[in-house]
């Protein structure tokens, strides 16, 4: 590949989740590094909560790109990229239209609902990539359906992808929790993803960080509570424990990292934390979320509960006083064949970039 790559990202935005925006936003970065005169553009819903946050060229959408097609082959027309990523996002139309314009196409998946969407045949055919994120113990492996499929449209590749976040680096990690006091201390993290989910018409972040807030109070452990970019509550006062608000990538790994234990929701941040081998809490905050953490429950892998104040700290409480299963959760999960899949996505789209360049 001789030019310079030009990426379009198109992920699922909106007032709620914010996987797929961090998913897209870890992958430009590592192309930037990878290409650095690479040209970069996203596109967004202005309900989200980090719209103007993003540090790329950014246009911005009234609605998620789902429902916005003309925005979203306009966007196509206007930077005619060599490659277009859709995370969780991308009807049939705006698929053809990149296809039409001589891009390479990549349609990511996360959950059953969209994985179902990926291997309709419509869509199939003018897809070049299908990466599906998340672990196959979870996700499961190709049905014999969907083989069928592959072995009818061979044009679509398919990309596991374990986990997807920003590597992490300890000496980064550590001077980060230096600045926010923690340095070397045992702490707890306390994070409902995104932030802007609701529970029974409550949010579900602030449950977490009140939560966050009692266990400090009653166990005397560190704790810190990330609100998530989407969170626009009512900020719990911040007396005896680390109430933070939007970060970064590399800063949440940096926390989730370091963490004791990680009381979190079941979207990316659980991958996550598999993969980096912290014992978790896990609660639902979202319709997808359950069964995936019902199925890590299974094998042992972490702790569930739910959104609710009292069983957030009891089962954090429970945990802190049972050594002998907070070892046997970390025990499992460093048995666990699970890996950041940052660079499997970086060789996949080198991939396209060098087809899309010989065409």
């Amino acid at each position: 590949m001789n030019a310079a790559p030009r990426i379009l990202f198109v992920p699922v935005s909106g007032a709620k989740g914010a996987g797929e925006y961090f998913r897209c936003l870890t992958i430009a970065q590592r192309v930037c590094e990878r290409w650095p005169s690479a040209e970069i553009r996203f596109m967004v819903s202005r309900a989200a909560g980090y719209a103007h946050e993003v540090p790329f060229p950014t246009v911005l959408i009234d609605r998620s790109p789902t429902y916005e097609s003309k925005a979203v082959n306009r966007a196509i027309d206007d930077l005619r990229p060599g490659v277009v990523i859709f995370d969780n996002a991308g009807r049939v139309a705006q698929l053809r239209h990149a296809r039409r314009c001589g891009a390479r196409t990549v349609y990511v998946s996360s959950r059953p609902t969209t994985r179902w969407k990926g291997f309709r045949v419509r869509r199939m055919w003018q897809m070049d990539q299908h990466w599906m994120s998340g672990p196959k113990f979870l996700n499961g492996d190709l049905s014999a359906w969907e083989k069928v499929k592959l072995s009818l449209i061979r044009s679509v590749s398919i990309v596991h992808l374990d986990s997807l976040f920003p590597p992490p680096d300890e000496t980064r990690a550590l001077a980060y929790r230096r600045d926010l006091g923690l340095g070397r201390d045992s702490y707890l993290l306390f994070c409902a993803g995104g932030g802007g989910h609701e529970h029974q018409g409550l949010s579900a972040s602030e449950v977490f960080g009140r939560a966050a807030l009692e266990v400090a109070r009653v166990s005397g452990q560190r704790t810190v509570w990330v609100q998530g970019p989407n969170y626009t509550g009512t900020v719990v006062p911040p007396d005896g424990f680390l109430s933070l608000g939007a970060l970064s990538g590399p800063q949440l790994i940096d926390l989730l990292s370091g963490a004791r234990i990680a009381i979190i929701s079941g979207g990316s941040l659980l991958s996550q934390a598999l993969a980096l081998r912290v014992p978790c809490i896990a609660a639902p905050v979202a319709g997808d979320q359950d069964a995936r953490i019902r199925a890590c429950v299974a094998r042992g892998l972490l702790l569930s509960t739910s959104v609710e104040v009292d069983a957030l700290v009891g089962a954090a409480m429970s945990l802190l006083k049972d050594p002998a299963q907070l070892n046997d959760l970390r025990v499992r999960l460093s048995q666990l064949d699970l890996n950041n899949s940052v660079d499997v996505a970086l060789a996949a789209l080198e991939r396209l970039l060098d087809e899309s360049s010989a065409r």
